[in-house]
């Protein structure tokens, strides 16, 4: 970054309220307390000057200054801002330390910007996390300043980044100091805009220079013994602006115009309408050879080799180096290695005055100069070709193409998507059309654009016969209809695919029909094909030799799902000892499988596994789709606390059916934690959907049902259960374990008083029950038959249920039980036996933090004649869900870092998390919390008296 010499020094007096300012900011973070400066002015106003000044001062005060300045030409190259702030960094540091600075997931950051070989980022998320990582643990070292010059030219990627880490540098010893030239159309970006006006940023807005500050420029560059009234006429000329107050005291030097009085007119003929006016002047007087090579620069942007300039202009290597340094006498070039302009506006002069023909033919040349001769990336071979104009250059396609890839691969799908669209005006070959539009569609895809699905319909439209794109393309598209509720077209999608295919690859149409199967089922309108297709699936299934693993787990969530818990899980063993194992997208469906299966442990632990590679990568969709069915699994055995955790992060980082699905696990979870308003208000937050057929919105209405029923709102709660069940028949889960909405719809009817009715569907419950033969399952339908029942025989039937629980992986559908026998046991004058019960319950529905459980229970021990004590305020269920997230993890034995690197918050959040924690569980070591979240705790060190649940 170029400081201005001859224009510091005044500025500097002028700024010096300013510069205390910034230098202030720097000052704390060295205390450990960081922030964000944006140092905002019109251009050559001052801002470049000031941040290096800045930057000087934070050096000779220990802190490290890293520094970079967007352009222009380099706003299409992804993480080109942030790889000159952290390549050289990296590049610099002993092996010892960068595998410090690389710890965790800123290696995924440090793939995304191409310095560090490994996976590629899964989004950019993936990539924008990691970097940040890379930042805080190099942070960690000591303070550190993040300054960006110009940043209203930074590329989108670095920008996003840019937000990323200000949201965070007040809780780091980190300063990002940025300069934005106001009035440029880059300064607009959203992005910009939110950073620049966070409520947290300093801004400090530069003003022009006043006369006294001019004159001080007057009498240093052009006569020590200027006049007040020729001072006067160049700041009222410059405006103030101390790079224009510089053109025009150069060009009164080069004329001779004396610095008295009586040169005002003779300043006022020669003042240049802009800079550029004397500069390209200047830059005519250096001779040929030097036009060309400034011209060379301007094309090539900052950071250009002298020998890559001097091909580009035709000039000798040897000539170039001498003509670069007259440039520099000149300041029109900076006087430094790699060639940079002195100033930005300088640059802007140069290349305005090439003319468009001939601005594209140059690019056109410089991007062959930098891919045949290794100067540069794809991405800057790409920038190139972005300003060249269309051609039918096959070259230019493919070059584009291979660059998108890479953009891709570094978390940049929207670059990628810029490359492509200009691939696509070259224009490509007919055959390369539909293969480069399906690629443009999964760009868009990934980076949310709404053209996606449109150019992916392209792609399929123009595919012909061309197998691969066919296939490509469905597998892409079938997906995204699908979150947007199209499921029928997903389907569509793929049996296109598959008839195209006909039989030429058995294996690969395998896999299409599976899909076609995991779709079709999600729908209502689709799944009655589904459950057809699935059922010959299944009869095919004895007679193939291998199966590809995709229809092993779609068929093993088809059999969970039609109440074959037996068959699901010999069907999932088989799909996870295949190699390759299930794709990501697969894994859900292997979960779901097990999850119905009522083999809750071992989903857990597959959850927990999958969700620790996925925060390696930093794939945060990945990661919400699996937190969601962890969430529902915790849910079922009790793990209440984990599931809200898990529920809540999901609906704060999903959307779509993801956020529909983490909805319904956060509504059933506060319903058991006897929140009913809060789970009211969750509601409220998403849209109406009610419109939806997908099986999502099935078990969110279940979910609703719940709530209302907990409100005391039957007749509303009998509506959703049923309209439950008309959705589980049209979408062929007729006997679906999962929203067991015939026990529910009986519970109401008996509150009611519609008896007859109740029965009838307890038990259809009971018999369902105990055709799927899983404890869980059928000890609650146990326990509604003998509730609807009462009397004798629904003593009896209530036993069995607690029996039947006693066996299953579900403590809190046994704590039910046993609550609801208990209270059966009193009514029918059995108090002792009532009392034990309703102990044993309340102490699981206390550990659980099943507070609704709970509650019936104490209700129930008062009116036996028992005194149970009063809930404690601190313990573990006295943690809100974000510190029970940070104490699991911690008591796994992660570090702080680790910590906040997979929950995507700070280090300073999760030490603020964990103090609370351990004042709450009244532990004072991080190796007491695995102890203290099992509740394993003596009681002389637990202060949580709601996790011993004790009863006087």
């Amino acid at each position: 970054m170029s400081v201005l010499p001859s224009v510091a020094g005044a500025q500097l007096l002028e700024r010096e309220r300013e510069l205390a300012h910034v230098d202030g900011v720097f000052e704390r973070a060295g205390a450990g307390s960081g922030g964000v400066v944006v140092v905002e002015g019109p251009a050559g106003i001052g801002k470049s000057e000031l941040l290096a000044a800045a930057g000087a001062d934070a050096q000779t005060r220990g802190l490290e200054v890293l520094r970079a300045r967007g352009s222009e030409f380099e706003e299409e190259i992804a993480f080109g801002v942030a790889r000159q702030l952290l390549e050289p960094m990296l590049r610099a540091a002993a092996p010892r330390e960068r595998r410090r600075l690389l710890d965790g997931v800123a290696s995924v950051g440090a793939r995304a910007l191409g310095v560090e070989a490994g996976e590629p980022a899964a989004d950019r998320f993936a990539a924008i996390h990691g970097l940040y990582w890379l930042c805080a643990n190099r942070a960690e070292r000591g303070p550190l300043v993040v300054s960006v010059d110009d940043v209203q030219w930074a590329d989108d990627p670095s920008l996003a980044w840019l937000g990323y880490l200000a949201r965070r540098a007040a809780e780091l010893p980190l300063v990002l100091a940025l300069g934005l030239r106001s009035g440029d159309p880059g300064a607009e970006r959203s992005e910009l805009t939110r950073l620049a006006r966070d409520r947290g940023v300093e801004r400090l807005a530069l003003g022009p220079l006043s006369d006294a500050a001019v004159g001080a420029m007057v009498r240093a560059q052009l006569d020590e013994a200027a006049e007040e009234q020729f001072c006067a006429a160049c700041s009222e000329l410059a405006g103030g602006n101390p790079l224009f107050v510089c053109e025009l005291l150069m060009a009164a030097r080069q004329e001779g115009v004396s610095a008295r009085d009586e040169g005002v007119p003779a300043l006022r003929r020669i003042v240049p309408a802009a800079v550029g006016t004397s500069v390209l002047a200047r830059l005519g007087r250096l001779g040929e050879e030097a036009g060309a090579l400034a011209r060379a620069v301007a094309v090539l942007g900052a950071g250009a080799e002298v020998a890559l300039a001097a091909r580009l202009a035709v000039l000798d290597p040897a000539a170039a180096e001498l003509t670069a340094d007259r440039l520099a006498a000149a300041q029109i070039l900076a006087p430094v290695r790699p060639l940079e302009f002195f100033h930005p506006l300088v640059g802007a002069a140069v290349g305005s005055d090439i003319a468009p023909g001939a601005l594209r033919v140059a690019h056109r040349r410089a991007a062959e100069l930098v891919d045949g001769e290794g100067h540069g990336s794809l991405a800057r071979v790409a920038a190139h070709l972005l300003a060249c104009g269309p051609a039918g250059d096959e070259w230019v396609v493919h070059k584009l193409r291979d660059a998108a890839g890479q953009a891709l691969e570094r978390g940049a799908p929207e670059v990628a998507a810029d490359y492509l669209r200009r691939a696509l005006t070259e224009p490509p070959t007919d055959a390369e059309r539909a293969p480069l539009l399906l690629a443009l569609g999964t760009a868009e895809w990934g980076a949310g654009h709404p053209d996606a699905i449109s150019h992916l319909e392209q792609a399929l439209a123009g595919a012909g016969k061309d197998l691969g794109t066919v296939i490509g393309t469905a597998m892409v598209l079938a997906p995204a209809y699908r979150v947007f509720d199209h499921t029928e077209r997903a389907v569509e999608v793929l049996e296109r695919a598959y008839a195209l295919l006909n039989d030429a690859d058995p294996q690969v149409g395998l896999t299409l029909e599976a899909g076609m199967v995991a779709v079709g089922l999600m729908s209502e309108r689709t799944a009655p094909a589904a459950v057809a297709r699935a059922e010959a699936l299944r009869g095919r299934l004895t007679v193939l030799a291998d199966p590809p693993v995709q229809l092993l787990a779609v068929l093993a969530s088809y059999a969970a799902r039609t109440n074959r818990a037996n068959e699901a899980v010999q069907l999932v063993q088989r799909a996870l000892a295949c190699e390759p194992s299930p794709p990501p997208t697969l894994w859900t469906a292997v979960i779901s499988a097990l999850t119905l299966a009522e083999s809750y442990d071992r989903a857990q632990r597959l959850c927990d596994d999958l969700i620790a590679a996925a925060r390696g990568r930093s794939a945060v969709q990945e990661l919400v789709g699996l937190t969601c069915f962890r969430a529902w699994a915790r849910c079922y055995v009790g793990a209440l606390a984990d599931a809200e955790a898990d529920a809540r992060w999901a609906l704060e980082h999903g959307d779509g059916v993801r956020r529909i699905a983490a909805l319904s696990e956060l509504v059933r979870v506060l319903v058991e934690r006897d929140a009913p308003d809060e789970a009211e208000q969750e509601l409220a937050q998403v849209p109406d959907s009610s419109a939806s057929d997908s099986v999502e919105m099935a078990r969110l209405m279940f979910a609703r049902g719940l709530l209302r029923a907990a409100q005391h709102r039957p007749a509303e709660a009998l509506d959703d259960f049923r309209d439950v069940g008309q959705r589980c028949f049209r979408l062929g889960l007729g006997d679906f374990s999962g929203v067991p909405w015939r026990a529910e719809a009986a519970l109401i009817h008996a509150t009611l008083g519609n008896a007859g009715e109740a029965r009838r569907l307890a038990a259809e419950q009971l018999q369902l029950a105990r055709v799927l033969d899983r404890p869980r399952t059928l000890g609650g339908s146990l326990r509604v038959a003998g509730l609807v029942h009462g009397g004798e025989e629904g003593l009896a039937l209530l036993g069995d249920a607690v029996q039947t629980l006693e066996g299953s992986q579900s403590p809190l559908e046994l704590a039910r039980a046993r609550s609801d026998y208990g209270t059966a046991l009193r009514r029918a004058g059995r108090r002792v036996q009532a009392r034990t019960e309703l102990e044993r319950a309340l102490d699981l529905a206390h550990r659980l933090g099943a507070r609704r459980i709970a509650n019936q229970a104490r209700a129930e021990l008062i009116a036996a004649g028992a005194k149970p004590r009063r809930d404690a305020i601190t313990g573990r269920d006295a943690l809100t869900a974000g510190e029970l997230r940070v104490a699991r993890l911690a008591g796994e034995g992660l570090t702080n870092r680790e910590v906040a690197q997979a929950l995507f918050i700070t280090t300073a959040t999760t030490r603020a998390h964990l103090n609370r924690v351990y004042r709450k569980l009244g532990i004072s070591r991080r190796d007491q919390l695995a102890d203290a979240l099992t509740g394993l705790l003596d009681d002389s060190r637990d202060q949580d008296e709601s996790a011993a649940a004790a009863i006087s």
